[in-house]
């Protein structure tokens, strides 16, 4: 178990070969039905241990196709996943090398690549010198640990002034992790409505000054690139407001954040340079493998954590280095987070914004697609490269 296998190293990286030179990568099929996998699935575990090849044969023949490519070409409901072949390939690597990253003390390779990343997204955000963060496994943990620091700092800096029950705006478009998030940390939402799906600055300000309770809210969420539509909220007007009212700013970009890379379209994310605290997810636009997800802060301190009545992590003081942000928050192990950083090291960002351009100029040309198609309207072409359609009902449909 503990001891080098010829055969059953030869057999993995056989089948590790073949399925990354797939091309195209097939779509499969996740509905298949609960009795037919418990039946594969059946006496795998047992008191003396399963022959390699029957496990290989039934994660080959029953589990793996029985789970949706999110890499194929074929996948276009949600939002996909486009992993490179070199962050595939190192994600194997780092798993090889058994690495973990609690901290400089016990990890500092690891956490030396992840600050060089780190590094690279808080400056395409425009973010000042000591921002800094850590990797997470996606958005939602990114959320939930962004805005814990956020309920946190401004109980910390109101002191006595602290709403008893603190209030966080969010809009309608907001992801549903969100609000999750504000649930367990037992924070209320304030709800703004929206321009059109797009939270604005001037939507913020009344919704504020309109509310009975607008001077109990802490924090703002806006999002870059929401998940239904791709659509990025006015970061400048809501993150003016933010400044003004001392307010937290977090944005949301779990899905279109990495168009940070493209040129092309950084003006859309003007005002990001003004967030306490953004999410990304390599695992959605970045070409890398699931699951990984990036929490910047503005400060990386900020991240440490302060003391909070009732909080459920452990208050630690851990070695802190310039912009890494320590075990204090849910981390993703590093066996996952290094691929990025590594694949992005090889491809390059000018690399990462052509491929980001190139998926965005595809985009632009599935409207007239949908429009041909007969069972298909086009409900509205996003501000990312995402595009949104509906089924037109039977009746609708012209015959012939």
């Amino acid at each position: 178990m503990f001891v080098y296998d010829e055969q059953l190293t030869t057999m993995i990286l056989d089948y590790c070969r073949w399925r990354l030179a797939l091309d195209p990568v097939p779509l499969d099929f996740g509905g298949a039905q609960a009795s037919s996998l418990a039946a594969s699935l059946g006496g795998l575990i047992n008191h003396e241990g399963t022959d390699p090849r029957r496990v290989m044969d039934v994660f080959d023949g029953e589990l793996a196709t029985a789970v949706v490519s999110c890499d194929s070409p074929r996948f276009l409901s949600f939002i996909p996943a486009a992993p490179t072949k070199a962050s595939l390939l190192f994600d194997m690597v780092v798993a090889c090398s058994s690495l973990q990253g609690t901290s400089w003390l016990e990890a500092a390779g690891a956490v030396a690549a992840e600050n060089q990343a780190l590094g690279v997204l808080a400056d395409l955000a425009g973010l000042p010198r000591g921002a800094g963060g850590c990797f997470v496994s996606g958005g939602s943990a990114g959320n939930l640990s962004a805005l814990m620091v956020a309920r946190d700092t401004a109980t910390h800096r109101m002191g006595d002034r602290s709403p008893h029950r603190p209030l966080m705006a969010v809009s309608e478009e907001a992801h549903s992790s969100v609000g999750k998030a504000l649930r367990v940390l037992g924070v209320e939402a304030l709800l703004v409505p929206c321009e059109d799906h797009r939270l604005t600055g001037a939507g913020l300000q009344s919704a504020l000054e309109s509310q009975a309770r607008g001077a109990d809210v802490i924090a703002v969420v806006a999002t870059a690139g929401t998940t239904n539509a791709g659509i990025i909220d006015d970061l400048d007007g809501v993150g003016q407001i933010a400044r003004q009212r001392s307010l937290w700013f977090h944005v949301d970009g779990a899905y279109g954040c990495a168009a940070l890379f493209a040129p092309s379209v950084r003006d859309r994310f003007a005002g990001i340079e003004m967030a306490d605290s953004f999410v990304v997810d390599p695992h959605k636009w970045l070409f890398a493998p699931f699951d990984c997800a990036v929490l910047v802060y503005r400060e990386a301190q900020s991240g440490q954590g302060r003391p909070h009545p009732g909080r459920l992590l452990p208050r630690r003081t851990p070695q802190r280095r310039p912009g890494r942000v320590e075990s204090q928050r849910l981390r993703l192990p590093p066996d996952e987070a290094g691929s990025w950083p590594t694949a992005l090291v090889l491809t390059g960002s000018q690399r990462h914004g052509r491929l980001s351009r190139r998926i965005r100029n595809r985009a632009r040309r599935y409207p007239a697609v949908g429009r041909s198609h007969r069972t298909l309207a086009l409900s509205r072409a996003g501000a990312s490269a995402r595009i949104v359609g509906c089924p037109v009902p039977s009746d609708r449909v012209a015959s012939g």
